[in-house]
């Protein structure tokens, strides 16, 4: 899993760009390091089968759901502060507290956020907090859990200010040409925010410690060895402070890059397993994913930008036609940029996550090299769908449109060497059971 700020959703056309890094790399260089293959007979052995329980379809069909009804609800929110009046009051009051632009915007967008926090705040703490404990993936307290909320919502504010300050202030100064100097902008802002997330932000939620000695960390600098990254760092976070569920994600840029492991995974999984999991992430790390995702994210911004001001510029005189608000320059314009940009990336979510899904496999390929480990993988994999309750097969369309990473029943298929995939081989079964 890689992890990095927001705007990647908007990279969804550097699709059409980007043929030469969606080359299968992981398994030529990959091989470099690791010539053994992968023997049919091993990857036979010990096949782990996954049973989809009622809860893991309750579960998943939930959460598809709450995605769906939250990104239509925020619209429609972004809307209505706009056709009620709410924007343009709050605009007025910013204005009449301090005359400086960026006060006004930090007071403005403040209470914009504290209007919509409130308002979506029933969805969050039911699918963030409610329904995670009711599945028994996590044993947060709600005191605890509205802090972690409370915070990421600082966060997010804190970001986002300065970023609409400079945006409202391009838009006043280059009325046709504000997209590309914004562009031009958020290139660095974004780098800056990759390396400083894992730094700054991610501390803030977490405490992070180094792998401890011991079998497991011998075998994965073995591992980092050979891949050619012997110093790569590698940290533990203590994830079980909010959840019961297990992972890994690879993170940063340049000096900040770094592979993360739960301690929920290594509590849970097996030293090969972990192994496995680990050697994913390396993949992650050394095919450098996160700068290709930089890259993504930037590519995709270039194109897509200029079609947000068309779109903001016409939503503006929209609402300035009925009073609303006084063009794209007020502060109270600001719910028309967020709906524009909110709908763009929402478009470009299959897109984006194809892309995505492309980079995971990637990674699953080099980690199946390196560990030479297939059965692992699988038990692994196996063990996220039965615990996590992930989805393994889950319908074409949300498949389509919301997985970042290829369903985990396909991952099961790839490293166990199945030329069909379990649903029709039977390993994967329905259950009625809870």
């Amino acid at each position: 899993m890689i992890r990095h700020p927001a705007f990647a959703s908007l990279g969804c056309v550097v699709a059409l760009l980007a043929g030469a890094w969606l080359a299968p790399v992981p398994a030529r260089a990959a091989a470099k390091a690791f010539p053994a293959a992968v023997s049919p007979a091993r990857a036979r052995a010990d096949v782990p089968r996954v049973v989809v329980t009622g809860a893991m379809r309750r579960y998943a069909r939930t959460r598809y759901a709450l995605y769906f009804a939250g990104t239509f609800y925020g619209w429609a929110l972004l809307w209505g502060a706009l056709a009620s009046g709410v924007s343009a009051r709050l605009r007025a009051w910013a204005e009449r507290i301090t005359r400086r632009r960026l006060g006004q915007v930090a007071a403005y967008y403040g209470a914009l956020t504290a209007l919509l926090a409130a308002a979506q705040f029933p969805l969050a703490w039911y699918g963030g907090f409610w329904m995670e404990r009711q599945y028994g993936l996590s044993g947060q307290s709600g005191a605890a859990w509205l802090g972690d909320w409370a915070k990421g919502t600082l966060v997010d504010y804190a970001v986002t200010v300065p970023v609409l300050a400079l945006a409202l202030w391009l838009i006043e100064r280059s009325p046709r040409r504000w997209s590309a100097w914004l562009w031009a902008s958020l290139v660095p802002i974004i780098a800056f925010g990759i390396f400083l997330a894992p730094l700054i932000v991610d501390p803030l939620f977490n405490r992070f410690t180094s792998l401890p000695p011991g079998p497991l960390r011998t075998r994965i600098e073995q591992l980092a060895a050979q891949a050619g990254i012997p110093n790569a760092p590698i940290y533990v976070a203590d994830r079980s402070r909010q959840t019961r569920t297990a992972n890994a994600y690879v993170t940063g840029l340049g000096s900040s890059a770094r592979i993360v492991l739960w301690d929920t995974t290594l509590k849970q999984l097996p030293d090969d397993e972990t192994l496995g999991i680990v050697a994913h992430e390396m993949g992650h790390y050394v095919l450098k994913h996160v700068p290709w995702g930089f890259a993504e994210t930037v590519l995709g911004l270039l194109i897509l930008l200029p079609l947000a001001q068309r779109v903001a510029q016409r939503g503006a005189a929209y609402w300035a036609a009925r009073g609303r608000i006084r063009g794209l320059t007020d502060m109270a314009a600001v719910p028309v940029l967020l709906l524009t940009l909110s709908v763009l990336g929402f478009l470009c979510e299959p897109i984006s996550n194809a892309l995505s899904r492309r980079v995971e496999h990637q990674a699953d390929a080099y980690g199946l090299a390196a560990t030479h480990n297939g059965p692992a993988m699988a038990r692994a994999f196996a063990y996220f769908a039965a615990h996590d309750l992930s989805d393994p097969y889950p319908p074409p369309f949300i498949k389509f449109w919301l997985f970042t990473h290829p369903p985990i029943g396909e991952r099961i298929d790839f490293v166990l060497g199945r030329d069909e995939p379990g649903r029709k081989s039977g390993e994967i079964r329905g259950s009625s059971k809870l």
